[in-house]
């Protein structure tokens, strides 16, 4: 299932299935890709908006592409066990870029988010314009991250199929997980081999 794609707006389509364990692209791990740029970015646990900056050298944007809300069941296998909630709960799933001020994606984030966990804050959940580790960061919330996987699949964006590096994690709200991140890196910035 996608969403349909706004005028003028990349990526082309918006799936509402999260991509976790589809096998048909190889899970690498951090430590096996040549770039210690590519390394440092796919093991932190920490804020990634904070070192793509840093690569790029200059503030960041972020860019919501699509946001809804739909059941978990609809998001796809494995998410509601990792979320803790049940197939029917309602989650958020957005879609966002994080992108350079000229509009250039660095990265592009598939999200599904509880909104039942903490409702005071909904709001750095559901941002058009922070990125959600600032947000939470911002709001004084305590998170921590747990990276599951990381990897190699299509960049995807337009009729760019490169191969570009991903990681998927957890971002816990005490000790509750609260979001679900797959973040995916422009080949052109992050190299993927």
């Amino acid at each position: 299932m996608s969403l349909p794609t706004p005028s003028g707006v990349f990526p082309l389509a918006f799936p509402v299935v999260f991509p976790l364990g589809r096998r048909t692209w190889p899970l690498v791990r951090p430590g096996e890709f040549a770039s210690p740029l590519t390394r440092m970015l796919l093991s932190s646990e920490g804020q990634t908006t904070t070192l793509l900056e840093s690569l790029a050298g200059e503030s960041l944007r972020l860019r919501c592409l699509a946001q809804l809300r739909v059941p978990t069941r609809q998001t796809g296998e494995g998410v509601a066990a990792l979320l803790g909630v049940d197939e029917d709960a309602g989650v958020l799933v957005r879609h966002t870029a994080t992108t350079r001020q000229g509009g250039e994606p660095l990265s592009v984030n598939h999200v599904v988010a509880r909104l039942d966990l903490a409702p005071a804050i909904e709001h750095c959940l559901t941002s058009t314009s922070v990125p959600l580790g600032r947000a939470l960061t911002e709001a004084g919330t305590g998170h921590r991250r747990t990276l599951l996987e990381t990897g190699r699949r299509p960049w995807g964006q337009g009729s760019d199929d490169r191969p570009a590096c991903f990681k998927t994690y957890l971002v816990w709200h005490g000790d509750e997980p609260l979001v679900l991140i797959n973040e995916l890196f422009n080949p052109s910035h992050v190299p993927a081999a």
